[in-house]
């Protein structure tokens, strides 16, 4: 009958053994959560340590160097510390349309903020009937009558950010310049004055003043 071989082992949850417990190069198990141990030798200057193995639904501390391609369905963690790395989502989704009152798009973003916008064949923006999430990664939109075009789905919620120099916004003032360059933000009447005339296709109505100057809004 063959032998069988048991390798030093522990039934407490949590529990891994330190160098006391294993000669170098020994290993050990914790039966318990499925793990294994090494007692690996230092190099010089440094003492030995007890190395886990990776195995299903590692949950380690410390750093794991890996050479070569790493294959994975998901990510944990804001990723914060990653380099070198090339991460591609898709952050729109865009489904087209012929003479259709109701049309389903299945997005995939997996997230029930979607944001979406309909435009007709000629690239003009429509304003469907009822627009309805489904689920996670469907919507569907509803038209008085048939129609044709296409839909863009994009993701919510991402955080864009970015800056421009204060210089390189037509139309402010000396002192709004200053004002800026000064305190780094917009955050009151004080930093903001309209003058000149202001064009456009509505009437001009005149509502009130910030800091002596006139300010205005179109009716």
């Amino acid at each position: 009958m063959a032998q069988i071989i048991k390798l030093k082992r522990n039934l407490v949850g949590g529990s891994k053994p330190t160098t006391s417990d294993l000669e170098i190069g020994e290993l050990a198990m914790n039966v318990h959560d499925g793990k294994v141990f090494l007692r690996k030798s230092g190099s010089a200057g440094e003492g030995d340590t007890v190395q886990e193995f990776i195995t299903n639904d590692f949950i380690g501390t410390g750093s794991i160097e890996m050479n070569g391609a790493i294959t994975a369905s998901f990510f944990k963690g804001d990723g914060s510390r990653l380099t070198n790395i090339t991460v591609s989502q898709n952050a729109t989704v865009k489904q087209s349309f012929t003479n259709a009152d109701t049309w389903s798009v299945e997005h995939n973003l997996s997230t029930p903020n979607a944001i979406v916008q309909v435009y007709d064949a000629n690239d003009f923006q429509m304003i469907p009937g009822t627009l309805q999430i489904i689920d996670d990664d469907n919507i569907r939109a509803t038209f008085p009558s048939a129609q044709s075009g296409y839909v863009v789905v994009a993701r919510g919620g991402q955080i864009v950010s970015g800056s421009v120099d204060v210089e390189n916004i037509a139309g402010f003032g000396g002192q709004v310049t200053a004002n800026v360059n000064a305190l780094g933000v917009f955050s009151g009447s004080a930093q903001v004055t309209l003058s000149g005339d202001v064009t456009g296709t509505a009437a001009a109505t005149v509502i009130g003043t910030v800091d002596g100057d006139i300010f205005i809004t179109s009716k």
